[in-house]
């Protein structure tokens, strides 16, 4: 099937206006204790109004004591609710759709930030996993009530669930480490929640490496039996790809997806409608960008009057900045967005 980048597509519940996805990248505005803030609503809303199909958020995290940096937002009953619907609220009325991203720190948890070391697969209980599938599912009941169009569970990127699957990180003898199936097992008992949880209408989401359970097609696989309405596939080592102007992940892609009917979105390299049209020739419905939307937050709408359009980022990968708590994030311009230059004080600023 020939796909075109600028016609209505669906995915699984949701129908969009066209196959540009934003993927999920961390907007750093939350307050200091995780809560939603009116420049994140406006991140939400400005990609939207600028013809991006799919916003996925930037990871919220289901456990507040085990946060990936003091600017991630928690997605649990003490934030402000009403700033979620208003970000859903905007993102429909511009015509997009909106998927939260959940996730949990892991392995990559800062302890400066929570209080205690990071946690890895080794370190649960059974009891402590079993509370870890409520904090997802109620994670995605409350971005159901808040109007939101799904979830994506973030199984990628060297978090928690990315940890799980990750045969070098999973040392547990029990019945979530071993073969793939069983270090598959909490995530499919998280996936299995959440559409129980939220039904069929609700879109169902997971966010895979390319590179990091050792059998690619054995897990897209797994997901697709989990009932997931999409696959974003990246890798692990996707913030050392400076300089690559290129798809990164797609030969890796194209071998595993034999028998694999979900669709799958392909994220990574992807810097101009020639690009992204070559993408959706090999296959792909969708395609994911996160960089040249960092760098040109109107990127999609220039492809769509352009179809010459070329992002101007070069691929540095300044942008990874943030987690040095910088909000400014590209560096060919100290204003990528007007809401990147608010203010959260001299903690946020530091270098």
């Amino acid at each position: 099937m020939h796909y075109k980048l600028f016609e209505t597509a669906r995915l699984g519940p949701l129908h969009l206006k066209n196959r540009t996805v934003r993927s999920a990248t961390n907007e750093h505005l939350s307050t200091l204790d995780g809560q939603i803030t009116p420049a994140w609503v406006q991140v939400q809303r400005e990609l939207a109004e600028r013809e991006v199909g799919l916003i996925i958020t930037g990871h919220m995290t289901a456990d507040r004591s085990q946060r990936a940096d003091e600017g991630q937002v928690v997605l649990d009953r003490r934030i402000d609710h009403s700033l979620l619907r208003q970000a859903a609220e905007e993102v429909h009325r511009a015509g997009g759709r909106i998927v939260a991203q959940i996730s949990h720190s892991g392995l990559k948890g800062m302890e400066r930030v929570n209080g205690c070391r990071p946690k890895g697969p080794d370190d649960f209980t059974e009891e402590e996993l079993d509370q870890l599938v409520e904090q997802f599912i109620d994670g995605a009941r409350i971005c159901q009530a808040a109007g939101l169009d799904g979830v994506q569970v973030h199984h990628a990127h060297g978090y928690l669930l990315s940890n799980f699957l990750n045969p070098q990180e999973n040392h547990r003898t029990d019945s979530y480490g071993g073969c793939l199936e069983n270090r598959f097992r909490l995530p499919a008992r998280i996936l299995a929640g959440v559409r129980a949880a939220c039904g069929p209408e609700f879109a169902l989401l997971v966010k895979v490496d390319s590179n990091g359970c050792g059998d690619l097609r054995a897990l897209l696989r797994l997901c697709q039996g989990a009932g997931v309405d999409g696959i974003e596939i990246s890798g692990l080592d996707f913030a050392t790809r400076a300089g690559e102007k290129k798809p990164f992940f797609l030969h890796e892609i194209m071998e595993a997806r034999e028998g694999v009917e979900v669709p799958l979105i392909p994220v990574g390299g992807v810097f101009s409608r020639k690009t992204a049209e070559q993408v959706l020739e090999a296959g792909f419905p969708f395609v994911s960008f996160s960089r040249s939307l960092i760098c040109q937050p109107d990127f999609i709408s220039r492809m769509k009057e352009n179809p010459e359009a070329e992002s101007r980022c070069f691929a540095c990968n300044g942008c990874y900045k943030i987690y040095r708590q910088r909000p400014v994030r590209c560096v060919q311009h100290t204003q990528p967005l007007k809401q990147l230059e608010i203010v959260f004080g001299p903690y946020h600023q530091k270098d």
